[in-house]
């Protein structure tokens, strides 16, 4: 008994969703990981300034305290600027965009990974598919090429997030 997979192409798409929670399972301790290692850093820059006596900048110490620290710090600031009357609307909604960037940033890598393994679990399904569908259908086969490509430069991609960061 064979599977046809022209009948029941749609399948390849709710494999994929569910895909996403057990990839996102997968490629958490490589989140703890990066986490580890950002922390890890600025520990070595704090050891850094306390060799020297100074005061460490307020980024560093926003890498230790990780999202929770950085929206307690962002909520004192925005505090301080509502007690300030030079502030006024515009420079504190530009300094929360420049928050909400700088949160996005960090989190670059692990958007681009999991763009990554997305389109490797496509190239997967539609391989498949055209592996076990009929033989002389090379749609699937289109699709999994290309999928393929895009799954290669997610993964170019998801490297150079993750190891060439421009901050």
């Amino acid at each position: 008994m064979t599977f046809d997979w022209d009948k029941h192409w749609w399948l390849i798409i709710i494999l994929a969703a569910l895909a996403v929670p057990i990839v996102q399972a997968i490629f958490e301790p490589w989140n703890r990981y990066l986490r580890y290692r950002r922390q890890r850093d600025a520990i070595d820059a704090l050891k850094v300034y306390a060799a020297q006596g100074r005061e460490p900048p307020p980024a560093v110490l926003d890498a230790l305290g990780g999202r929770r620290f950085r929206w307690q710090a962002a909520a004192e600031t925005v505090a301080d600027a509502a007690t300030a009357k030079a502030a006024d609307k515009r420079s504190r909604r530009q300094d929360r965009w420049e928050r909400r960037w700088e949160y996005r940033n960090a989190a670059e890598p692990l958007r681009r990974w999991n763009w990554a393994i997305f389109a490797g679990a496509v190239t997967l399904g539609f391989s498949l598919a055209w592996r076990y569908g009929h033989q002389n259908n090379d749609a699937y086969l289109i699709v999994a090429i290309i999928a393929g490509a895009l799954t290669a430069a997610g993964v170019v991609t998801a490297l150079l997030a993750t190891f060439w960061r421009i901050d």
